[in-house]
């Protein structure tokens, strides 16, 4: 079945497909390298031992299970557009490649939005279900669009990604009548749009096409990577290149549990104790890296955004840290728009160049984004007073009420599962 897996994603990947793209360039499920930490989560922020890792391989099938769980359980369809409220954590890179791989488009927003604006993002996306963690929850009740957490949550009505993950099917999506009956994207199709204002709906968006050339320009001829990562991977930035681009290169990436710039000593010391060859950072993080008597040996690459502040903290980075490459990226949508070759690059490899270039060229800003309306579709969280476990198959059930999953699709879904569904 690997074999016939990686042969559908090549072919897509060939057609223009991001997720596809991503899923090929893995490591292969039988090496070793699969096995490997694609993303850790550094707990205390400075290593020893306080991590949670998700292998290459828990990747991968993380994301495809969760892909045929959103699209032929919860009834996803090629264009539907998912809005992804959350911190860092290991399940956001899993819950973008999984709605990409289901064909949907990812929107990102700042989990810090208000109700008010969460509801503002929804309405201009077209949004037909959010994705929030359970901290961020309350902000999408008055939003009027289909709740599923990315985490399992206490209450056993509450639907979640992390359980589609876990007990979704992988191979679903590469069975023949599953690739009959749903078009792929076209590499044309927006796959991913960032709003950096609720209130004015200005957005970024990135087609198939672009995330692609994203992925591909990141990838360097290099074993060993690990990257410390400080800025949020749902933001313009962050999704491009941590969530798809570093995993797809064989980069292990380390994500800090705090607030991505609340502790920027936390971070050079996590960068210290992982080994970090590059470091994907806020101003005042590269400003901590960037210090006297620095111990970053390993450091190799270091992108910065938004840009450094500062002529002075420029000349400071590149005193301390002569040997490192440095890339500075303007975080504001306004002045991308103005032009992408205001980016201050020192000394960048080629490989980063290319990155960088492909990420802003084919950045687009417009109001009002276009993404098709929402299906009418039922909450994600429905109400009773049965407050034992609720297997999954009836928690999709009772959430679409039968409108758009049968019984034998979801039996085919959880068909590694007969315990859960002999209880139904």
């Amino acid at each position: 079945m690997e074999e016939i897996l990686e042969s559908e994603y090549s072919a897509a990947a060939a057609a223009g497909d991001a997720a596809s793209f991503v899923l090929s360039r893995l490591p292969h499920p039988d090496t070793t390298a699969s096995a490997a930490a694609a993303f850790v989560v550094d707990v205390a922020g400075a290593g020893g031992g306080r991590t949670t890792t998700l292998s290459f391989v828990a990747l991968r099938r993380a994301a495809l299970s969760l892909a045929s769980g959103l699209r032929f359980g919860l009834g996803l369809r090629r264009g539907d557009a998912v809005l992804v409220l959350s911190p860092n954590s290991l399940l956001l890179p899993p819950i973008v490649l999984g709605v990409l791989a289901a064909g949907g488009v990812v929107v990102a927003a700042d989990p810090g939005s208000t109700a008010e604006e969460v509801a503002t993002v929804a309405r201009s996306s077209g949004a037909v279900v959010v994705v929030a963690a359970p901290e961020v929850a309350e902000k999408v009740a008055g939003a009027g669009v289909p709740l599923l957490l990315t985490s399992r949550s206490m209450d056993p009505r509450a639907l979640s990604a992390e359980e589609l993950m876990d007990d979704g099917d992988p191979t679903a999506l590469a069975s023949p009548e599953a690739s009959a009956a749903a078009a792929r994207p076209r590499p044309s199709d927006v796959a991913f749009v960032f709003y950096s204002s609720a209130t004015t709906k200005t957005a970024a968006t990135m087609t198939h096409a672009d995330l692609i050339a994203a992925v591909s320009g990141a990838s360097l001829p290099e074993e060993g990577r690990v990257c410390l990562a400080s800025l949020p991977i749902c933001s313009v930035h962050g999704l491009p290149l941590l969530a798809l681009a570093l995993p797809a290169a064989g980069v292990t990436t380390v994500l800090l549990a705090a607030s991505p710039s609340s502790d920027p000593t936390a971070a050079m010391e996590a960068a210290a104790a992982h080994g970090a060859t590059d470091v994907v950072a806020t101003p005042d993080v590269a400003a901590a890296l960037a210090a006297p008597l620095t111990m970053l040996s390993s450091l190799r690459r270091v992108t910065v955004v938004p840009a450094l502040a500062t002529t002075e903290a420029r000349q400071a980075f590149r005193r301390w840290l002569p040997w490192v490459e440095l890339t500075e990226m303007s975080g504001s949508l306004e002045k991308m728009m103005a032009s992408a070759s205001e980016q201050v690059q020192v000394a960048p490899d080629a490989a980063s160049a290319a990155v960088i270039a492909h990420i802003f060229a084919s950045l687009r800003y417009i109001n009002n984004v276009f993404i098709p309306s929402p299906k009418p579709m039922n909450t994600f969280y429905f109400c009773n007073t049965d407050y034992r476990k609720v297997p999954l198959l009836k928690k999709i059930q009772k959430t679409v009420l039968g409108d758009i999953i049968s019984k034998s699709t979801a039996n085919k879904i959880l068909r590694e599962h007969p315990e859960i569904i002999s209880k139904l």
